[in-house]
This record gives structure tokens, C-alpha cells and sequence, in this order.
């Protein structure tokens, strides 16, 4: 039941939550469960503002900070970061009934970290709710031992990846002089981590916008997601199933990057990484051949400008899925939104993304990768309507293309020396005509023509 001795944000508030040992549990073996509390809140008027100073006494150079937390609002609030601010800041923004976060994580260049404001402004009559408003030095066994490669980005991971032993906890100072305190604002839901044990926040009314845990089921004949511990986890107070739509991971986003993915990654061969290049590379020439030149070109020749300068400008120069800044179209990784697996050209529907989240996309339909609210505004900017980024269908123009031109594909197109090359025991044309059939494989038709079986018949 919610504790009405808890004031929203305070510190004795604050660490009051299932007590956890920060250094162990990462076992696996914890069963999987939620909670769901009621948590006190603040109602603001309009222009008036709740502030959170994080300061962090007694850091040296080479200290690993953190800061962070999760919270909601009735909307109408305008937040800012002010301060001495790392490089990089995670901001989710949510509205009630869902819950955003915000925080990040880096290694300190200089002694005595300077403070950290965090500003809710009320637009207009609203509420605020804070969940574990925290800071401080940030240590984990995981963060000691893993490879150098796993560590730049971990401010993408707080404020779930910030573990701050008892003797490195920073102040957390609030500013709510005349707010008017709401108990039981709002609702939070909260799921446990199989390994480490903690409950953490998560979003039940829309899974999408996940918090702390990623999303189990993501694929459209696959939903509801109904494995046990995964979409269907049991209430630890009443007993009672909870039946999700999307499901969440068993493992937090922390466990699951440093002890199932940092072990699992390794296990990827130079030589697979070279295939997937070369399957890209493959695709990329085909279009070129289908549409009659590279997109990039035809942009030009259609605008007289240069698409990646374009897409930069149209986001602002930010990554639209973390809002970092990039300096330069040079700093920003073009995503073709709708993936070249599925024979989208990259164009002027492009999307700008930082490097860790164009890798974290991959080929993934962009229903697969953004929340409701991210797909509303990517068909804002990119000009793609919500139904064609809902669609994770292949691109038909480019198959109608294809199998108009099947005599040409196989006899010519397959026999340019660049598809010929044989690296690590694959050929290229090999890697392209089961990419290809894998594409024809999601056409809500389904299959009409087997392009291995046809190849190797003309081969024979």
C-alpha cells in the first residue's frame, strides 16, 4: 500500500524502495513480478516551477557519476536541464497515466563535479510525480570489469544503470517552496529484474514507451505477447496475472547488456560482420540499378541539395530517438527509416539518428523500434503517413520492379564482377538472392516465386 509519510522527491523518500544489494542477486534466478504503488505528486499553477539540484560533494577526476530519475505529468510543464551538464543527457518526456525518465552517466574530467538542475515549469494547471530522484558516484562490478567498447554510451542506460554505493550518494536538494503537496498523484507500475533482483518502473498503458526493460514480442502476428514471465507476470501482492500486449525482457536494460548481450555479441565473427556488409552493399547496388541511380543523386538532381544536409537541417541537427546533438550532418548517421532489408532506398523520408541508435534499429521496421507517440512525429517531419510507418511490409515498387526485370536480374545483374567476389567462402550474388528471399517472405501475400530454386535452375 502507498505510505503517506513519503514527500515527493525528498531523499528520505526517495531511497525508500525495495531494499537491493548493489553489488549481488545477478543470479537469474529471481522470479519475475509487479507491483503497482501509488506515489505523491505536486500540483503546480501556471508558471510555477518544481526544481531538483543534484551535487555531488568530494568527486575526483576519473569518478564514475550519475544522476537521474523517473517522472510524470499531467502535461502543460516545460523541462530543462541546467548546469554543469555531462555531454549527454537522456530526457523521456511522458504524460499521466505513462512515466518518462531522465538522467545520465560519464566519467568526471575534473575534481568537484558542479550541480545539476533539473526544472519542471508549469504552462498552465498540472501535476508532477517523481519516482527515485537521485545521484551521486556510480559503482558496479559489471562497470569495473566490462570492455572498453560497452562503456561510452551508458548514459543511453540511466537512470536504471546508475548504482550508487551508501558512501557515494550525492545530494538531491528540491525546490517545491509553495507547491501544493498531492498524495497519490499518480500510479507507477513496477516489474523485477530475473537477475539483479530490483523492481523498476515500466509503462503498462503504453509498453511501447519502455522505461527500464525492453520489449519482449514487437512483431504484429505475434501479439499478444503470452509468454509466461514475459507478457503474462504475476502481481506480487494480489497474485493475479497481468495480461501485457508487447511483454517485457526478463533482465533490466543493464543486466541484459553487460550479462547477456556482452556475452553474447563477442560470439559474432569478424566474418558474419562482413557478410551483413556485403548483403548490404548487394542491396544498395540493386536499387541503384532498379530506380536508375543512387538515391542520394537523384535527390540532388530533383532539389540541388545534398540529402544528408537536409535531413540534419529537417531534425534540427538532433537524433531524433535521444534528442542528442549532433555538430555536423558529418556527426549524424542517416537511417533509412524504413529499412533496405525491405528494399526501402534511402531518401528524402531519411531519419537523423546518433550512431548508438542507428545500430540499436538495425533493420527494424519503424513500428518495431519507436513508441506511438515517436511514430506521430517522425510522419510530422519525415512526411511519411502513420499508416506507411505502422506498415512493415517490403517495399512493392521496388519487387513489382524486380520481377519485371527477372530475366536481367539473374543472366545480368548477378554476373557483375562486384556480385561474383567469393569472400570467406560466400559469394556476394549468393548473399543478395537470400536476402532477397527472405524480403519476399514478409509480403503480406505471401511467396509467389522461389529466387534460389529459379537461379540454380538457369545455373544448371
Amino acid at each position: 500500500m502507498p505510505r503517506d509519510d513519503k514527500l515527493p522527491g525528498k531523499a528520505t523518500w526517495a531511497g525508500r524502495r525495495r531494499p537491493m544489494t548493489r553489488r549481488s542477486g545477478f543470479s537469474a534466478s529471481s522470479a519475475v513480478e509487479m507491483q503497482f504503488d501509488e506515489v505523491n505528486g505536486y500540483y503546480l499553477k501556471d508558471g510555477q516551477e518544481l526544481r531538483y539540484e543534484f551535487s555531488f560533494p568530494g568527486s575526483e577526476p576519473g569518478d564514475r557519476l550519475g544522476f537521474g530519475g523517473w517522472f510524470t505529468t499531467g502535461g502543460d510543464v516545460a523541462i530543462s536541464l541546467e548546469g554543469d551538464l555531462p555531454r549527454s543527457v537522456l530526457l523521456q518526456n511522458a504524460v499521466m497515466p505513462n512515466w518518462g525518465k531522465v538522467g545520465s552517466q560519464w566519467l568526471a574530467p575534473d575534481a568537484g563535479q558542479g550541480t545539476i538542475r533539473l526544472i519542471f515549469r508549469a504552462e498552465g494547471p498540472t501535476h508532477v510525480a517523481t519516482f527515485d530522484m537521485l545521484c551521486g558516484r556510480v559503482e558496479h562490478e559489471y562497470l569495473d570489469d566490462a570492455r572498453p567498447a560497452l562503456l561510452p554510451n551508458m548514459w543511453r542506460f540511466a537512470p536504471e544503470a546508475n548504482f550508487y554505493p551508501p558512501d557515494g550518494q550525492g545530494i538531491v536538494r528540491v525546490g517545491d517552496e509553495g507547491l501544493a503537496v498531492v498524495h497519490r498523484a499518480a500510479m507507477i507500475s513496477l516489474k523485477s529484474c530475473n537477475r539483479c533482483g530490483r523492481y523498476l518502473p515500466v509503462n503498462i498503458d503504453d509498453e511501447r514507451a519502455h522505461l527500464s526493460f525492453s520489449n519482449h514480442c514487437k512483431a504484429q502476428h505475434r501479439l499478444p505477447c503470452s509468454h509466461t514471465g514475459f507478457g503474462r507476470i504475476r502481481d506480487a501482492r494480489t497474485g493475479e496475472v497481468v495480461e501485457l500486449t508487447y511483454g517485457f525482457q526478463l533482465e533490466c536494460r543493464f543486466c541484459k547488456k553487460f550479462a547477456v548481450n556482452a556475452a553474447l555479441n563477442p560470439q559474432r565473427t569478424a566474418a558474419q560482420m562482413k557478410e551483413d556488409a556485403a548483403r548490404r552493399r548487394a542491396i544498395e547496388f540493386l536499387l541503384d540499378h532498379l530506380y536508375k541511380g543512387s538515391p542520394q543523386l537523384i535527390y540532388r538532381l530533383q532539389t540541388g541539395r545534398e540529402l544528408a544536409d537536409d535531413v540534419w537541417t529537417r531534425f534540427g541537427g538532433r537524433c531524433f530517438k535521444c534528442g542528442t546533438a549532433l555538430a555536423s550532418p558529418n556527426d549524424m548517421h542517416l537511417d533509412h527509416t524504413r529499412p533496405l532489408a525491405l528494399l526501402w532506398p534511402l531518401d528524402g523520408t531519411a531519419t537523423c539518428l546518433c550512431c548508438t541508435h542507428n545500430s540499436e534499429k538495425r533493420d527494424r521496421p519503424p513500428v518495431a523500434f519507436y513508441t506511438e507517440d515517436e511514430l506521430r512525429r517522425l510522419a510530422a517531419i519525415t512526411k511519411l503517413t502513420l499508416d506507411e510507418l505502422r506498415d512493415p511490409s517490403p517495399n512493392i515498387e521496388a519487387i513489382n520492379l524486380l520481377r519485371a526485370r527477372l530475366g536481367w536480374f539473374f543472366d545480368e545483374f548477378l554476373q557483375q564482377p562486384e556480385l561474383q567476389r567469393v569472400r570467406d567462402g560466400k559469394q556476394a550474388a549468393d548473399l543478395l538472392v537470400k536476402a532477397l528471399q527472405k524480403t519476399l517472405s514478409a509480403l503480406p501475400d505471401g511467396v509467389s516465386i522461389d529466387l534460389g530454386k529459379e537461379r540454380q535452375q538457369r545455373l544448371t
